[in-house]
């Protein structure tokens, strides 16, 4: 027993009570990280789905896209087309904030100085263009869009799944580790308490058997006078 209680623990009642009051603290943050845990399983399993299915999404997006591109190219004529990519202006590098979901920050990517403007922002004029070209470049541009939702979305994932396993680990030692050491040292000191206790009234019962063989002893002495 002694190797399975908390070293340095004195066997007294105000330890006891002490560790009592440790005990409650530990099973009340056990069952609210246990909710957290709940809560972020409920939630990442939300998010995968949602992945899987933008990911499917993102599939049938590239392959229109590139069918429309193959038109465009086919009636442009690809060197047209090298020459109207070529004019385009260049894709600013994505913003990386951050948001918190649950407690957990994770991070948010955004394009906010291009999302929804690539109509004036190509850098080519819309005239000298076919309908099929604007197609394809509207295709690619919800492609991007889509790119940027989904990495936004596995970040948050990634975030959320590294939150569930530190949770998980924390509740596990509260689980398994803290709250039956603190009982096993609870019962260790009951244990003993309850030993001096014996003790003390085994005591009390020798010392009441003594003085009583005295008083009879002093007795028997004075009959004898």
């Amino acid at each position: 027993m002694q190797r399975a209680v908390i070293a340095g623990v004195r066997p007294t009642r105000l330890e006891l009570i002490r560790l009592s009051r440790r005990e409650q603290i530990a099973r009340k943050g056990r069952d609210i990280l246990q909710e957290k845990l709940d809560a972020l399983v409920i939630e990442h399993a939300r998010l995968t789905k949602e992945l899987e299915t933008m990911a499917v999404l993102i599939q049938d997006q590239l392959q229109g896209a590139y069918d429309a591109l193959t038109l465009a190219g086919f009636i442009t004529g690809w060197v047209r087309l090298e020459e109207l990519a070529a004019a385009c202006k260049k894709i600013p590098e994505p913003v990386v904030t951050a948001s918190q979901v649950m407690g957990v920050k994770v991070p948010e990517i955004s394009m906010p100085d291009i999302a929804g403007n690539f109509m004036t922002q190509r850098g080519y004029s819309m005239a000298g263009t076919s309908g099929q070209v604007d197609e394809a470049a509207l295709r690619y541009e919800s492609v991007l869009e889509s790119l940027i939702r989904y990495a936004s979305l596995e970040g948050r994932a990634d975030r959320i799944l590294l939150e569930m396993n530190r949770t998980r680990r924390r509740v596990n030692a509260l689980e398994h580790l803290v709250i039956p050491r603190l009982v096993r040292t609870m019962r260790y000191i009951e244990f003993r308490l309850e030993e001096r206790e014996r003790e003390d009234l085994f005591r009390r019962k020798r010392m009441k058997q003594n003085m009583e063989r005295k008083e009879r002893g002093g007795d028997q002495t004075s009959h004898i006078s």
